[in-house]
């Protein structure tokens, strides 16, 4: 089933301009443990897809129903890819110092979200002239409220140090009712 999106998420959408652009985002940098490598775009891919499950918008994209008939709709994207949403921050195999990292996280968080995809990205810089790796997330405000911060958090930290590996999704995306029968095929959300 189709989620439509509320008035005031669809509002997200209506104000953002090509220099207002409508994300939340946050950037930090971590120390790794001295024994351990650096982190991995295909380890943190793997990590952030097994977590889907707790996070299914995530994996949804807007439709819009024909002028006149309401907010957009939120539908499973069929042809969805954790890696356009999960990439590497800045040139493959760079070693970025903090101002090259501020440089690059001003860059990316100066770019829009593509409307087509579902609405977040989390860019990994994974080597760090200190040592550090830094990451940085960005959000379509229509796709997170307040909640947001607790949702990204499971997509992305462990709570144990030594967490279970996460399990290989099996998820079969519902097909998309068609524009024209978007306005019957979802449901109001609170």
């Amino acid at each position: 089933m189709s989620d439509r999106l509320s008035s005031l998420d669809g509002s997200f959408l209506r104000v953002e301009t090509p220099s207002a652009h409508m994300h939340v985002a946050w950037s930090a940098t971590f120390r790794r443990a001295p024994d351990a490598p650096p982190p991995t775009l295909s380890a943190l891919r793997s990590s952030v897809l097994g977590r889907l499950e707790q996070t299914p918008r995530f994996r949804r994209r807007l439709a819009f129903p024909p002028p006149g008939m309401g907010e957009p709709f939120w539908v499973d994207d069929e042809a969805f890819d954790i890696a356009r949403h999960v990439v590497v921050l800045g040139e493959h195999g760079e070693t970025v110092d903090d101002e090259r990292f501020h440089e690059l996280c001003d860059c990316s968080l100066s770019e829009p979200l593509d409307r087509s995809l579902p609405l977040w990205r989390i860019y990994l810089a994974p080597r760090m002239s200190d040592g550090r790796c830094g990451m940085v997330a960005k959000i379509h405000h229509a796709l997170v409220d307040g909640k947001s911060a607790v949702e990204v958090a499971l997509l992305l930290f462990d709570v144990a140090p030594e967490p279970p590996p996460a399990p290989e999704p099996e998820w079969h995306p519902e097909s998309s009712p068609g524009t024209a029968r978007l306005p019957s095929a979802g449901r109001a959300l609170p």
